[in-house]
């Protein structure tokens, strides 16, 4: 049976459709309507609510998350605030209060989704140097981001004030130490690969879900039902980073915002698309497993890879199988995977000292947007500045993620230089045949590509001087 806490009710559930999704139940079964349904899609905010997961480490940890796009029984053994839960009596949240000392509020429509991401960011244990990153996840059609940005930073700066959430921390946490394994009917939520791998022969046809941040649009914009899931968020080989023979192995159901962290200290050439790879709150769900999965042609997770020599393991419990990421996506939304498979981890070799690498996403929202087109580029020089070695790879210019090697071999051999580049930049309409849709013209996306080709030359140009102003 389900087990779930919203605000402070534990509540047991077991007569609710594998496919429901939070926002529909705090609404019509609850009465929360404080929480809202804007786009239904994971963009706009206006269901944002507060996750609160046991952490080794934190003891607990508060989330935003969208709720529009969340599987219900994907919150098993978690508590759920939402904003109805802040106010005590007559007496505002101090978050609340914040708001309204910014007047930070002007239709109001937005103004839930916006406290509960700032109440997210009250409870981060340190505060973080771009608090407004916490709201960009959060759209307000009445443009007023100045007055809650500014809250935000007084937020951050004020930290965590002690309220009577936090008071009841204890229970919770006993509460969630005590809860059960999920044992529902037409959601399955296995804890270990063999576990997983009977689910699977026992209901073939079910569908895999992690973050569902993808995979729920199917329920909410095309009103599709999904009757079985098989929830791989609960089995701790997919949700570890492990060191590995000249590498790393980085667990597919890891959620995006725990891959960037790492990303950060290992790959920091990744930064920036991490960022940008939806918002904050998107990336508290989204996986790397959803993203190879659901094998988008537009998807920023499949370029990063193949650019950085990374592989995509598969599993059915019994055999693992290695796959280059660029042999694994076939053609458009298609896989190596097959029927009994999971995507279990991705595989990613160090980066050598002297590889020069980036990654580039041009869209027309720099947050929370998808992909127009997207760049990544890996390159190394040996001694007489000719380049050995290059990967370049490319998103939004074909019907899947792929590799230009054309392009890396008009590269390959000769030296880097203005000349050089000018010639790979002529080759790029020739290999490059993307098509027309609603975010970019075919002639622009070559474009694109020609003038992100020059924006890496000029990056490689200039890294020796910042690497000097670093040392």
């Amino acid at each position: 049976m389900l087990q779930l806490m919203i605000n402070d009710q534990q509540l047991y559930i077991g007569d609710q459709a594998a496919d429901t999704m939070l926002l529909n139940y705090l609404r019509e079964q609850r009465g929360l309507v404080g929480t809202k349904e804007g786009c239904a899609s994971g963009d706009c905010g206006a269901c944002t609510v507060v996750m609160v997961s046991a952490d080794p480490t934190l003891g607990l940890r508060y989330q935003q998350i969208n709720s529009c796009i969340t599987p219900l029984h994907a919150l098993h053994g978690k508590q759920v605030i939402t904003v109805e839960y802040l106010k005590q009596g007559q007496q505002l949240h101090p978050v609340q209060q914040a708001v309204v000392d910014k007047h930070g509020s002007q239709c109001g429509f937005c103004t839930p989704g916006f406290v509960m991401s700032l109440y997210a960011l009250s409870r981060q244990a340190e505060a973080p140097e771009h608090p407004e990153e916490f709201l960009a996840g959060n759209l307000c059609r009445c443009t007023g981001y100045g007055p809650l940005i500014e809250a935000a930073r007084d937020i951050a700066q004020q930290g965590a004030a002690v309220d009577h959430i936090q008071q009841k921390e204890v229970s919770v946490k006993q509460w969630m130490d005590e809860c059960e394994s999920l044992d529902g009917v037409n959601y399955w939520q296995p804890s270990s690969r063999k576990e997983l791998a009977e689910v699977r022969a026992a209901h073939p046809k079910a569908r895999w879900v992690a973050g569902a941040t993808d995979l729920a649009l199917e329920v909410t914009q095309q009103y599709k039902q999904i009757e079985q899931l098989i929830d791989l968020s609960a089995v701790n080989e997919l949700k570890q980073i492990t060191r590995i023979d000249g590498g790393w192995r980085i667990g597919a159901a890891l959620n995006l915002d725990e891959v960037h962290q790492f990303m950060l200290q290992h790959y920091p050439s990744t930064h920036e698309i991490f960022s940008r790879l939806g918002s904050l709150t998107i990336r508290h769900r989204a996986t790397l497993g959803g993203s190879l999965g659901n094998a988008s042609p537009i998807g920023d997770i499949a370029p990063l890879l193949i650019s950085l020599n990374g592989k995509v393991e598969v599993d059915d419990g019994k055999d693992i199988q290695l796959h280059a990421a660029e042999d694994y996506i076939t053609g458009y939304r298609q896989t190596k995977l097959k029927d009994n498979q999971w995507i279990s981890a991705v595989h990613l070799p160090d980066l050598a000292p002297e590889t020069k690498h980036q990654i580039y996403k041009i869209s027309k929202r720099y947050e929370d947007d998808i992909t127009t087109v997207v760049l990544a580029l890996s390159l190394s020089l040996d001694a007489q500045q000719r380049v050995s070695h290059c990967v370049i790879a490319a998103g939004g210019v074909a019907a899947k993620s792929v590799r230009l090697s054309q392009l890396e071999q008009g590269l390959v051999g000769k030296v880097f230089d203005l000349a050089t580049l000018q010639q790979v930049q002529a080759m790029v309409p020739q290999y490059v045949t993307p098509i027309d849709d609603v975010r970019a013209s075919a002639k622009y996306r070559v474009l694109l590509v020609q003038n992100l080709l020059k924006r890496f030359y000029l990056h490689c140009q200039q890294l020796p001087t910042r690497l000097a102003a670093h040392a």
